[in-house]
């Protein structure tokens, strides 16, 4: 095959490495089929994910944070980065799922664009169509928002629209990690309200903080921890900095030495910062130890008030049955139940 004018590709001949140029970006993301799901064993899919199907409405995201593969990517990619399908596509697919895959067990839809919320008008069409097809009846759903651009009104809307949770990246509680070092451009205040606005309308929040940024300090993790603490969000977890490369947050790495220069992906992928330059290893590994142990008991003590005894006997089924069936995390031994647990209760 001869692949010299194939546009957006390398490939090797008589042992040499040919890079093609940069093959332009779909801009119209409807012309893009749906995606095909049925070589996937959805059956077992839909036990770890709890009946979820994936759908995205848009790609790219103009955000500039450090440690995100996005703003790398728009640098090096020719072509409008941030698209969005139009809404009557979206539906469309939506409609094929329900065909597909409701009587399957598609129960709940998670919307994983980077940020679903950047197009306040966008989100409102997609409300008022979702509703107008009746699909709110049939199904919840999920999405990615930004603290930032949540208004009391956006919430409002895509409540009565279904969506049960939102998944907000947090990544730091210290301003000079959020701003200086991740350059998020939005302050505590914003995340707090943030946080209010969701919880006040009842709707789940899921929350996701980064730790391991190589200026930050272990006093510095501790303001990320007890941000996590008193937001009560449903969901949150932490997790190391992935130096991904190409992105910012690489560079800064390397240039104080808390990775090797020109690392490459291993089999399981770019492994995490295990230290910052103001941060030991065994200082990350106690903290990280200390979260590990507060997740566990808050999970164990939501378990117990929802099901009492009950919790006890499913957290050991998930022991001899469901991870090793289903291939499932041990770190999901309790958060996995709990899951199950408020989906059946959306649905009494």
């Amino acid at each position: 095959m001869n692949c010299k004018n194939i546009e957006g590709i390398w490939y090797k001949q008589d042992s040499k490495i040919y890079k093609n140029k940069n093959r332009k970006l779909i801009e119209n993301l409807d012309k893009i089929a749906f995606p095909n799901f049925e070589d996937f064993e959805l059956d077992k899919y839909f036990v770890i994910n709890h009946n979820h199907v994936p759908i995205m409405t848009s790609r790219g995201c103009p955000y500039k944070c450090t440690y995100c593969s996005n703003h790398a990517l728009s640098k090096k990619l020719d072509g409008k980065y941030v698209r969005f399908r139009n809404v009557d596509s979206v539906m469309e697919e939506i409609g094929l799922r329900i065909k597909q895959y409701y009587e399957k067990g598609f129960r709940y839809l998670h919307l994983f664009d980077d940020t679903f919320i950047l197009y306040k008008n966008f989100v409102y069409e997609f409300c008022e169509k979702f509703m107008k097809k009746g699909f709110d009846k049939r199904l919840k759903w999920t999405a990615n928002v930004r603290a930032n651009l949540v208004t009391d009104r956006l919430v409002k809307i895509m409540k009565d629209a279904g969506c049960y949770e939102m998944r907000m990246g947090v990544e730091s509680g210290n301003d000079y990690i959020l701003n200086t070092v991740y350059k998020r451009n939005m302050s505590k205040e914003q995340l707090n309200n943030a946080f209010r606005t969701i919880q006040k309308q009842g709707v789940q929040l899921r929350m996701d903080f980064i730790i391991g940024a190589p200026y930050e300090t272990i006093n510095m993790m501790r303001e990320s921890f007890e941000l996590a603490k008193q937001s009560n969000g449903d969901r949150i977890s932490f997790a190391k900095l992935y130096p991904f490369p190409g992105t910012e947050i690489k560079d800064f790495c390397e240039k104080e030495h808390v990775i090797e220069k020109n690392l490459h992906f291993k089999e399981k992928g770019m492994p995490p910062v295990d230290r910052t330059k103001f941060t030991t290893k065994r200082q990350m590994k106690n903290f990280t130890r200390n979260i590990l142990w507060w997740q566990g008991q808050r999970y164990f003590n939501q378990g117990f008030k929802m099901r009492g005894i009950s919790f006890l006997w499913d957290t050991l089924a998930f022991l001899l049955y469901s991870k090793h069936k289903y291939n499932l995390d041990f770190g999901q031994i309790l958060q996995w139940n709990i899951q199950r647990y408020k989906f059946a209760i959306m649905h009494m």
